[in-house]
């Protein structure tokens, strides 16, 4: 039985592309959770985040039934994902997750987390919208690092667990800060997280590609 759940994995982590109605869907689907949570803030209606989350995906629910089933069955792929906001191609928030919800839920998630929740940003404000560019990565082939010369700068992202103490670097990282090598890669997670440089020498690596999507 697990090695048919291997098997059903390791074929799923092959995929090369996703249908490009299905991309669309997806960014529509993170752009209308931010748009509606602004709408609230607007109309003085005070729901957190998951509340707004809750009823977007009750709505979604209903509308599913008109989506063809090719493209149903790729929103309904159970993967980790982070949305990252650009603003005049800065990051302006970025919040994802590596626990697998089914596509079209955890991208709406993650949107409005990112654009309200990222504790590096203010919130989002309205007037910003028209400047923002959304991107979805989707997390794809976690493996466990047993060299860390097997991580591929620009190509794959990095996990830590460093005593209970987690945190993740997407793939594009490396290329926008210019990271010459894997060292200097782990070492800027674990400022992240807010441990000492070398912590990676005694954590649990992984590392991971991203299918992405803007």
């Amino acid at each position: 039985m697990n090695n048919e759940k291997t098997d059903k994995r390791e074929k799923r982590d092959e995929k090369k592309d996703y249908k490009e109605e299905t991309k669309e869907i997806l960014l529509k689907l993170a752009k209308e959770a931010i748009e509606n949570y602004l709408e609230n803030i607007e109309k003085g209606i005070i729901k957190t985040p998951e509340e707004t989350i809750d009823k977007a995906i009750k709505e979604k629910k209903e509308e599913k039934g008109k989506i063809n089933e090719e493209i149903l069955k790729e929103l309904d792929e159970e993967r980790g994902v982070f949305v990252t906001l650009r603003k005049n191609n800065q990051v302006r928030g970025c919040i994802g997750t590596l626990k697998e919800d089914k596509l079209w839920i955890n991208v709406q998630k993650y949107a409005i987390f990112s654009a309200f929740n990222d504790p590096r940003f203010p919130p989002l404000q309205k007037d910003e919208l028209p400047q923002i560019k959304i991107e979805i990565s989707i997390i794809e082939n976690v493996e466990d690092v047993k060299n860390i010369s097997e991580i591929k700068l620009g190509e794959d992202g990095i996990i830590l667990d460093v005593g209970g103490k987690g945190g993740v670097l997407l793939p594009e990282v490396a290329t926008e800060y210019n990271v010459k090598t894997p060292e200097e890669f782990l070492d800027m997670l674990c400022k992240k997280i807010g441990s000492q440089k070398g912590c990676w020498k005694k954590a649990k690596i992984k590392k991971f590609k991203t299918k992405k999507i803007s």
